[in-house]
Formats: C-alpha cells, sequence, structure tokens
C-alpha cells in the first residue's frame, strides 16, 4: 500500500467522487484541477475507505498536492492480482476489493492493473 502525504493547504481544494470511471470517459475529471483526464493518460487514483470514495489525480496535478509517498503498493498480494487481471483482459473497474475490499487491497490490486496497463502501452509505442 502506498501512503501519500499531502501538501496541508491543499486538502480543501480536493475533490471526492463516489464514481470510478476509467480514464477518458468524460465522468473521469481530476479531484484538483476539474479537467477531464483523458484516455491515454493515467490517473493517480487515490480510495478512502470511510465512506468508499476516490480521489484522481492528472500527473501533474499529483505533483502539486503531494509531498511524499510511503512504501510501494507492489509489496501487496493485490498487485499481482491486478496485474494478471490486466494481462487477462478484466476491465479495471472489476477491482474484486471494491467498494467493500480492505482499502490497501483496492489500492494495490488498481496498482498492479495501472502498471501492467503503463507497460503495455510502453511495449505499443516501442520503436527499434
Amino acid at each position: 500500500m502506498t501512503a501519500f502525504h499531502f501538501r496541508p493547504e491543499m486538502i480543501h481544494l480536493l475533490t471526492w467522487f463516489s464514481d470510478s470511471p476509467d480514464a477518458g470517459d468524460p465522468t473521469c475529471i481530476c479531484s484538483f484541477c476539474g479537467d477531464m483526464i483523458e484516455e491515454d493518460e493515467m490517473p493517480l487514483r487515490i480510495f478512502r475507505e470511510s465512506d468508499n470514495t476516490e480521489m484522481r489525480l492528472h500527473m501533474k496535478c499529483a505533483t502539486q498536492v503531494i509531498v511524499g509517498m510511503g512504501p510501494k503498493a507492489k509489496d501487496h498480494p493485490a498487485y499481482a492480482e491486478g496485474w494478471n487481471a490486466f494481462e487477462d483482459a478484466t476491465r479495471r473497474g472489476a477491482n474484486p476489493y471494491a467498494p467493500k475490499g480492505p482499502e490497501s487491497s483496492r489500492i494495490a490490486w488498481y496498482a498492479g492493473w495501472d502498471a501492467a496497463w503503463e507497460k503495455s502501452k510502453s511495449k505499443k509505442n516501442f520503436e527499434p
């Protein structure tokens, strides 16, 4: 699980959402700037267990509101499950730990799926 540390002055500017649309969906908007997250962008998604909501950020916006991160999610067993789910062509929204599973499992599963997607995307753009 990754722990995020936010700039205190930014916290009140962030919006939490009860849905988790895929990037490219018009309802997939950044919690900081409010702009749509395009299909070719990978949003940073942070889930709040207390009310099953999510924050999603463009990577450029994440650098403005986050000051540090803790241990990597890839150390969690659900990370491999998420990676394998992507390779098995499972939709990102099919996370078996969302919305009621443990927060660490949900985050790790999404992180694994996202990492596999990023790796897949980089292979497609590779030119020898």
